[in-house]
């Protein structure tokens, strides 16, 4: 049953209020200005493309109106599809790497009919995702958001290096460019204050512009473009056009399982901030938001853009504002399908130079693999996670280092190692199932019934402690065990000791509690717990009322006789 937030005191606008007109009009506007700087990553692709300015127009401004359909599916909160909170999708970076590859073998049409299938796969996994979890633990979550932050920063190196082919201009003045362009990003990143650094990719993008404009780094065709394009204008369809390559479905099917993934990571940190006691995730929701990714992600490719996903700055500038209602998310889509409509400002972004490119994708490079970092030690470090960690990055960077090995592989190779981040990922699921093997731990208490309620708690916590659980799941884990034996001995259902058996498996925090006597009945959802144990839920922080609102997972009680066993599951 689906526990009630609690609104917490610090937002003006919750996710489930409404603004009035004017502000919700501004919060819209706000947001757009964020999500906007994720184009440069198609400009990117398109000059790899080598498309004409025509068609590269028209892909700029599809591309704002996929990602204002994605704001509305995301934000949408009846029915099956979308998550119900502010989590607008953007081009997403993980989608830049293997939509340059797509360029280049095959043009627009490639990138846009690959993308289309990566986003197919998306909606498909969004019915699977939360139960193949125990593939994806944090360990290989974070590898995979690693190899995307290297990825990233080896194409902006290639853009600041100029090293690609590209012509750049004087160097000197494209390097100090690129470099004053990260350095905006980052300084305010690490020292700015408010808006300032909520803003400071924004800022980047556009200071860095503004001295390459001076510093004589916009080509005279791209300016001769933006002063002939036209403030107003719907944009044209001749860009539409798609292909398919088996050799990139590989590459793009795990590009659309990252997506998926980080949405998840997006929407549960949505979920967190707009419920002051949330304890665990709400899996409905989670659903039809990677389901609304994966169709905003299928969108984008149909109208001409790069894959779509949801994006961790716009929740962290709703967090910062305070206004996390999803009716921005209406005002974010009509700002963009308002924008679609003004060829100069797809003009504008086609005249980024490549050092601003270079500088913003350094930045968007690191952010993503120190993220990835912490994922995966999240949980600790221990001697199997060095090594999946180890081989999976080393085998995704021999890629880039070693691309003549790949080359000579059959054609059917490119399925399994198309790019780094499908052969980290790959080799990174692989040894997490290997290493799995005797992985879980076990550890056995017994518990008389004189036996305190604290005293069980501490003993609980030493040994999660020592294997290394989270302290929020081990505090819960800890509260409920607890709960559960206090109900059991102050009804007198257990004769003797109850036996209490404690393991992990790096994912999941299980406890067992056999007994003999009478089985424990589990509340039928909604129905409040007896008052005599009401007292003792009051560790679930607010959450008392179902049985079932104590652990994220469902609790099995079952027996055989005399014998009854409880199992919790964290």
């Amino acid at each position: 049953m689906p526990t009630i937030a609690q609104r917490p005191e610090n937002l003006i606008y919750a996710v489930d209020e409404k603004p009035p007109l004017v502000n919700l009009v501004f919060l819209g506007l706000q947001q757009v200005s964020l999500l906007s700087i994720y184009l440069v990553f198609l400009v990117l692709v398109i000059r790899e493309a080598g498309a004409s300015p025509a068609v590269a127009r028209s892909s700029l401004s599809f591309a704002m109106i996929a990602m204002g359909l994605g704001a509305i599916l995301q934000g949408w909160w009846k029915g099956p599809v979308g998550s119900g909170y502010l989590a607008p999708p953007v081009l997403s970076a993980i989608y830049l790497p293997v939509s340059l590859a797509a360029a280049r073998e095959g043009g627009l049409p490639l990138v846009f009919g690959m993308t289309m299938m990566a986003g197919i796969f998306e909606v498909g996994l969004s019915r699977f995702l939360v139960r193949l979890r125990w593939l994806f633990p944090p360990v290989v979550t974070g590898i995979i958001i690693t190899a995307v932050g290297l990825e990233l920063g080896i194409i902006g190196f290639r853009e600041i290096l100029c090293v690609s082919g590209q012509v750049c201009g004087n160097f000197t003045v494209h390097l100090g460019v690129a470099l004053l362009t990260a350095a905006i990003m980052i300084g305010l990143s690490v020292w700015g204050r408010g808006l300032l650094r909520l803003f400071c990719a924004l800022l980047g993008l556009v200071i860095g512009f503004g001295v390459a404009a001076a510093g004589g780094l916009i080509s005279p065709p791209a300016k001769a473009q933006l002063a002939l394009a036209q403030v107003l204008a719907f944009p044209g369809t001749g860009h539409l056009d798609y292909a398919f390559h088996l050799s990139l479905l590989g590459p793009f099917l795990v590009a659309g399982l990252a997506a998926g993934l980080r949405t998840m990571g997006v929407l549960t940190t949505a979920q967190q901030i707009n419920d002051a006691r949330w304890q665990k995730p709400d899996l409905t929701s989670i659903k039809g938001g990677v389901l609304a990714d994966g169709l905003a992600c299928l969108i984008g490719g149909a109208l001409g853009a790069i894959g779509l996903s949801a994006s961790p700055s716009s929740v962290g500038a709703s967090r910062a504002t305070g206004a996390t209602s999803r009716y921005i998310a209406l005002a974010v889509g009509a700002w963009f399908l308002v924008l679609a409509c003004s060829p100069k400002l797809a003009e504008v972004f086609l005249a980024f130079p490549a050092a601003v490119v270079g500088g913003t994708l350094l930045f968007s490079g690191c952010l993503n693999l120190v993220g990835g970092i912490g994922v995966m030690s999240s949980g600790g470090l221990d001697t199997r996670k060095t090594f999946i960690i180890g081989i999976s990055l080393f085998a995704g960077l021999s890629h880039a280092v070693y691309p003549a090995f790949f080359h000579r592989l059959p054609h059917w190779a490119d399925l399994l190692t198309g790019s780094l981040l499908s052969i980290a990922t790959l080799t990174a699921i692989v040894l997490n199932l290997i290493f799995r093997l005797g992985i879980r731990r076990r550890a056995v208490i017994s518990v008389t019934a004189e036996a305190r309620p604290g005293g069980l708690k501490r003993r609980v916590r030493q040994q999660g402690q020592q294997w290394g659980v989270g302290t929020q799941i081990l505090g819960q884990a800890a509260d409920t065990i607890a709960a559960a034996l206090e109900m059991l001995t102050s009804r007198h259902l257990n004769a003797g000791a109850v036996t209490v058996t404690l393991s992990y498996d790096d994912l999941d925090f299980t406890a067992d509690l056999t007994y003999r006597g009478q089985l424990l009945e589990m509340p039928p959802a909604g129905e409040p717990l007896p008052p005599q144990s009401s007292g003792e839920m009051l560790f679930a922080q607010g959450l008392a009322g179902s049985w079932r609102c104590l652990c994220p997972d469902p609790v099995v009680c079952s027996s055989q006789g005399a014998d009854c066993r409880i199992r919790l599951v964290f």
